[in-house]
């Protein structure tokens, strides 16, 4: 009885001075300096790495820890480590290549091993008597191999008691919006000793410039993504203007030039001389409804304000108006013109909409293709399936995961003219794109229409595409699938 009180005074006696220890002025000082030293590295323009590899290198020597590394979150369902110290190259490479799964962190930063904002699981708990959550801190061997093996004491209150070589200390890197960024992990203390609360409120301290750095490195990285896609953005509308404004001004000027000839010398011309410059000034007149009805249409795109109003809409009768608006050029490039086109196709759609669409592919396939070239129009009905089936390169699975089933009405614009290379066709649809063949042409074009047509015929609840060889001479085919009206 006699030899457990003098024990338990001997045990009394070592938290005493331990504590003494940890309040003495010159470990208070000491750490005070490694803290201040780190604040003005913040202040470095220093990367993050380096930074890191400041905050444990600091945060071990004055606390007094073998070895700590931190642990970041990946973003994949893992906390991997990102800097360490106390240990070799190979060491922490072979840490790296054994990051720690989240749900396995989930387990330790429970309430029952929480001290002070940290966590400490005791080689005695429970846990680790779980072949599977052990297997994740197999590497311990790398460091107990060399460090003598201390004797555990279960008696001794976790104050005093010594660490052991399966003890896990975790010290949170909190944000500022309480997400848990990742951890340090403090790992054999020169003591020997289990740390007091006192020791994991001094980690703290580090844990939280290093979340400071963390979070700044983040900020900084959207800030220059930020900056990078505003940049985007203003050459994207810079180029836009300034086509938009040559597409404006051609038509614009034929139609000032056609009204002036018909003001000044229009008693003078014959009756077909006026109707050509009439017909002449209305195509244009349509040219430039249809680019500002584009420019509107993407701009509310943009921020959702497109209204739809989804009707029985006769196919062939909607196919008809679009021709008569391009019929004067039909007519002067002497377009043959094949419609196979049931009268009795009926889709579900918006008709206006419908129309704007048909519109912007039949006039492409007359500005992109020699005079004097046939077209084709075609339709059919088909399954949903089948439409994805012949539209899937274009599309991904989340999209087709969302798409409709049932019977679709598909129709087909085809050419004869260079095609479409292989390499360009997907860039038929995105905004502000005109393929390399379009740019070196003499004609007009701001790269909205068929970035548009998609947004429609997709809000639509259809799905748009192109197929081409890319040979010259067999041309290319557009598809627009909506669905068939309910019968």
């Amino acid at each position: 009885m006699e030899r457990q009180r003098d024990s338990g005074a001997n045990s009394e006696t070592g938290d005493e001075a331990r504590r003494a220890f940890e309040n003495s002025p010159t470990y208070l000082r000491d750490i005070l300096q490694y803290v201040v030293e780190i604040g003005s590295s913040l202040r470095l323009q220093m990367n993050r790495e380096a930074l890191l590899k400041r905050i444990v290198t600091a945060s071990c020597r004055a606390l007094r820890f073998r070895y700590t590394a931190i642990y970041l979150d990946d973003g994949s369902g893992f906390f991997r480590v990102a800097s360490s110290s106390g240990i070799d190259t190979a060491q922490e490479d072979h840490l790296k290549c054994h990051p720690l799964p989240n749900s396995v962190v989930a387990r330790i930063v429970d309430e029952c091993y929480r001290i002070s904002d940290s966590y400490f699981l005791p080689a005695e708990a429970s846990i680790w008597q779980e072949t599977e959550f052990a297997s994740n801190f197999a590497l311990s061997s790398l460091f107990t191999d060399q460090l003598p093996p201390l004797a555990p004491t279960a008696a001794e209150s976790s104050a005093s008691a010594p660490w052991r070589g399966q003890d896990l200390l975790l010290v949170p890197l909190v944000s500022g919006d309480d997400q848990l960024l990742g951890f340090l992990t403090p790992d054999f203390p020169l003591n020997g000793l289990r740390p007091t609360r006192e020791t994991m409120s001094l980690f703290e301290l580090f844990a939280n410039n290093a979340a400071v750095v963390i979070e700044g490195e983040h900020l900084s990285s959207e800030l220059r993504e930020a900056l990078r896609q505003a940049r985007e953005a203003e050459r994207a509308q810079n180029t836009f203007l300034l086509t938009a404004s040559h597409e404006l001004r051609t038509p614009l000027t034929a139609i000032q030039g056609y009204l002036e000839l018909l003001g000044e010398y229009g008693e003078a011309l014959d009756e077909a001389s006026r109707l050509r410059f009439i017909q002449n000034a209305r195509r244009s007149c349509d040219e430039l409804v249809l680019l500002l009805g584009n420019v509107l249409d993407a701009t509310y795109l943009d921020i959702e304000k497109l209204t739809f109003k989804a009707n029985l809409v006769n196919l062939a009768s909607s196919i008809q108006t679009v021709l008569e608006i391009l019929e004067p050029s039909l007519a002067r490039e002497q377009r043959p013109l094949e419609i196979r086109i049931a009268a009795d196709l009926q889709i579900q759609a918006d008709e206006g909409r419908l129309r704007q669409v048909l519109l912007n592919l039949l006039s492409n396939a007359l500005k992109y293709t020699p005079p004097g070239s046939r077209l084709a129009l075609s339709a059919e009905t088909i399954d949903a399936a089948d439409v994805w089936k012949r539209s899937e390169n274009n599309w991904s699975m989340r999209e087709h995961a969302g798409f409709a089933s049932g019977p679709m009405i598909m129709l087909a614009v085809r050419d004869w003219g260079p095609g479409i290379a292989s390499g360009e066709q997907a860039l038929l649809f995105t905004k502000f794109t005109r393929l390399a063949a379009a740019r070196k042409s003499s004609q007009r074009g701001a790269g909205l229409g068929l970035y548009l047509s998609r947004q429609l015929v997709e809000a639509m609840g259809g799905r748009i595409w192109a197929e081409s060889s890319g040979l010259a001479g067999e041309g290319s085919s557009f598809f627009v699938a909506l669905p068939a009206y309910p019968v």
